[in-house]
C-alpha cells in the first residue's frame, strides 16, 4: 500500500501573529503537512527553487513585497503549483481579478477555516491537471511512435465510411501516394492511383470485406503522384458500431520487398543455369578425356604394341620353315612378347588410379615422378607435408593425382622443360598444388580451352576449388590449385 506524503506547505507570510493563527488552523483541521515559512522576496525565490512546494500560501502585503509579485515569480520558476492568497486587506473585487489572472484561490484571515478545504481542492484540480497533461503527452507520444513505426515500415492506415467517404488516414499513406497531406483522400480517388489491371483485385476484395467482414491480403500496383510504380499489400476489415458501419485497413509499401524477391528469383535462375552449364562442360570435359586417352590408347597400341606383336608373328611363321634359326627366333619372340607385356603393364598402370588409402597422395605422386624420370630427362623436384595430406578423402587424392598426371603430360608434349617443381601442402583447411617448370611456356588466353587444362579445371572445380595458371611464351609456365580440404571423418 502506498504511502501518503505530507503536503509541502511555502507559507509566505511576515506578520507572526497572523502565522500562529494560520498554522493553528492548519493543524486544528488535522491536515498532514510540512511547512516552510518565508518572509522576504530572498527568502521566497530561494524556496521555491530548492524545493518545489504542493501548495504556496500567500500574504496579500508585506514590507517591499506583495502577493502580486510573488506569484508572478512562482509562474516563472514552477507554474503549475497552486497558489492561494491568505489576506485581511484585499478586497471582493480585487480577488476576483486575481483569479481571472490565474490566482488559483483566497481566503479572508477572519474567515481561515476555508483554508484547509481550498487547499485539499486546489491539490486535487492540480493532481488532475497533471493527470490530464500526462494522458494528453502519451496520447501524443503514442501518436508519434504510432507515426514513426509507419514511416519506417511504410505502413500507411485509414479508415473509410461505408459510401467510400474517407473517415481518417495517417500521414504515411499519404506519403505513399505522394499527395500533400491536405488533398482530399476517398475511395474513389484512391483507385485513381491502381494499376488498371489491378483494380478488378480490389473491388473484389472490398465486396468480399462488405459481406464477411474480412479480408484476405492482398496486392496490387499503384502509380503514385510523382508517377512512381509501386507494389502495395493491402489488409482490410469491416467496424460495426451504433454509429453505423465502416472499414478499416491498412496499405503497405512493399516495392524494395518485390524487387528484391525478383532479384532473388533471377539469381537463383542464374545460378541454376550456371551449374547446368557447369555440369555440361565437367560431362563435355570427361568425354573429351575419355576420347583422347582412347586415341592415344590406340596409338600406343597401333604404332608400339602392334609393331611389337607383328615381328613376333614373323619370327614365329620363320620359325616354322627355318629349322636352323628356330632356338634364335623363338629367344626374339619370347623378347619381344616381354617387351610388349611392359608396354601393356605401362598403358594399365596410367589408367588404373592407384589405391589411394593403401599408398597415399604422396607415395602415389612419388612413384608417378619415378616412372616419369626413367624416361624423360628433365629433373623433378618435390615437395610436401606427408602428415597433413594424409587425412584427405580417397575421392579428392584421385583428383589431385590426376591434375599432377595431367600435367606431366602437359609438359611431357610441350614444355621441353629441364627442370620441374611441384610443391604439395595444407594450410587453414586448403590444399595448395603447386606445379612450376622452365619450359618455353605459352599465352594463357590461347591455351584456356585445350583438353589438358579443361580436364584439370574439371577436376578441381568438382571440389569448389580455384585454378590459376601463370605462364608467358619462353617463360615457363606455374600452375596453381586451390581447393577445400575434404577430410575422411566429414565425408
Amino acid at each position: 500500500m502506498a504511502t501518503v506524503k505530507p503536503i509541502k506547505l511555502l507559507i509566505l507570510e511576515h506578520d507572526e501573529d497572523d502565522l500562529e493563527l494560520l498554522m493553528y488552523e492548519l493543524k486544528k483541521g488535522a491536515l498532514d503537512f510540512e511547512p516552510q515559512i518565508v518572509g522576504t522576496k530572498t527568502e521566497f525565490i530561494k524556496a521555491l527553487n530548492d524545493c518545489t512546494p504542493d501548495v504556496i500560501l500567500s500574504d496579500y502585503s508585506l514590507p517591499g513585497f506583495d502577493g502580486i509579485s510573488a506569484f508572478h515569480l512562482k509562474q516563472q520558476i514552477c507554474p503549475d503549483v497552486p497558489f492561494i492568497i491568505v489576506s485581511g486587506t484585499i478586497g471582493e473585487e480585487n480577488a476576483v481579478e486575481l483569479i481571472k489572472n490565474g490566482v488559483t484561490d483566497y481566503s479572508i484571515k477572519d474567515k481561515l477555516f476555508t483554508v484547509i478545504p481550498k487547499i485539499k481542492r486546489a491539490i486535487k484540480e492540480a493532481n488532475e491537471r497533471r493527470e490530464k497533461m500526462e494522458t494528453e503527452q502519451n496520447l501524443r507520444n503514442s501518436q508519434r511512435q504510432l507515426a514513426e513505426a509507419q514511416r519506417i515500415s511504410k505502413l500507411g492506415s485509414w479508415e473509410l465510411s461505408e459510401n467510400g467517404t474517407m473517415i481518417s488516414c495517417s500521414d504515411e499513406l499519404y506519403r505513399i501516394l505522394d499527395l500533400d497531406p491536405d488533398s482530399g483522400l476517398s475511395f474513389e480517388i484512391f483507385m485513381q492511383f491502381v494499376h488498371p489491371d489491378d483494380r478488378p483485385v480490389i473491388l473484389k476484395a472490398r465486396e468480399k470485406t462488405m459481406a464477411a467482414g474480412t479480408t484476405e491480403v492482398v496486392q496490387f500496383r499503384i502509380t503514385s503522384q510523382a508517377g512512381i510504380e509501386k507494389c502495395i499489400e493491402a489488409r482490410g476489415s469491416q467496424r460495426r458500431e451504433a454509429s453505423g458501419v465502416s472499414f478499416i485497413g491498412t496499405c503497405q509499401d512493399i516495392t524494395e520487398k518485390v524487387k528484391a524477391e525478383q532479384q532473388l528469383a533471377e539469381y537463383s535462375a542464374q545460378i541454376a543455369r550456371e551449374r547446368l552449364e557447369s555440369q555440361r562442360k565437367l560431362v563435355r570435359a570427361s568425354i573429351e578425356g575419355q576420347e583422347r586417352e582412347r586415341a592415344e590408347i590406340g596409338r600406343e597400341l597401333h604404332d608400339n604394341i602392334n609393331q611389337i606383336l607383328a615381328v613376333t608373328k614373323a619370327y614365329v611363321e620363320a620359325s616354322l620353315h627355318e629349322k636352323d634359326l628356330q632356338e634364335e627366333l623363338a629367344e626374339r619372340s619370347i623378347k619381344n612378347l616381354q617387351l610388349a607385356i611392359n608396354e601393356i603393364r605401362k598403358i594399365s598402370k596410367s589408367l588404373v588410379p592407384p589405391v589411394m588409402d593403401k599408398n597415399g597422395l604422396v607415395d602415389s605422386v612419388q612413384d608417378l615422378i619415378e616412372n616419369i624420370r626413367v624416361v624423360n630427362p628433365f629433373a623433378i623436384n618435390f615437395l610436401y607435408e606427408k602428415e597433413q595430406l594424409r587425412n584427405i578423402t580417397a575421392q579428392q587424392q584421385l583428383a589431385l593425382y590426376r591434375i599432377v598426371q595431367e600435367q606431366f603430360n602437359n609438359i611431357i608434349k610441350h614444355a621441353q622443360a629441364h627442370t620441374v617443381n611441384i610443391e604439395l601442402f595444407e594450410k587453414n583447411n586448403f590444399i595448395d598444388l603447386w606445379i612450376q617448370d622452365d619450359g618455353k611456356g605459352f599465352d594463357p588466353k590461347e591455351r584456356r580451352k585445350g583438353v589438358g587444362l579443361s580436364n584439370i579445371l574439371s577436376r578441381i572445380e568438382l571440389f569448389d576449388g580455384k585454378l590459376e595458371v601463370i605462364s608467358s611464351k619462353g617463360q615457363g609456365c606455374t600452375l596453381k590449385v586451390h581447393v577445400p580440404k575434404m577430410s575422411k571423418e566429414v565425408a
